[in-house]
């Protein structure tokens, strides 16, 4: 069996355009390994074997880049586990009640966004003035727990 350059570029449209229909984002590496396995192809001949081997390193170096160079976890802390927010520091902008106290959870506010947010929810062990600045200890679900500083 011999495949043709034009055998590989069909295979790229067909992979990119499936990736249309998918919600993953990952066949367009696979599709871009073989459109460039048909470029080489169009202008190197190769055997079955050295086309399969070059599409199968296009593509893992593409995967790679992808997340080594494109996926930058430090644009912003959303979707990341707590330990992304524990020791942040913030500014504390509505008083914290302590722990157990019927009064509705205090307000922080970061520099920057922490998991996808810059205000959030805070509880704390001991009362917290507004005005102060705390620094995050814990993650309760969509609560944060502080200390003051």
């Amino acid at each position: 069996m011999e495949l043709l350059w034009w055998h590989w570029v069909a295979l790229a449209l067909v992979l990119i355009g499936a990736e249309l229909l998918l919600p993953a984002f990952y066949l367009v590496w696979f599709g871009l390994g073989a459109l460039l396995t048909g470029l080489v192809v169009a202008v190197v001949p190769l055997g079955l074997a050295a086309q399969l081997l070059l599409w199968s390193l296009a593509s893992a170096l593409m995967v790679g880049a992808w997340m080594r160079f494109f996926r930058n976890p430090d644009r912003t802390r959303s979707g990341q586990a707590k330990e992304g927010a524990l020791g942040l520091v913030g500014l504390v902008t509505r008083d914290v009640a302590e722990l157990g106290q019927q009064s509705g959870p205090g307000e922080i506010l970061f520099q920057r966004p922490v998991l996808g947010s810059d205000r959030w929810p805070v509880v704390a062990d001991q009362a917290i003035p507004a005005g102060s600045r705390a620094r995050v200890v814990d993650v309760m679900g969509q609560t944060l727990k502080v200390e003051k500083l």
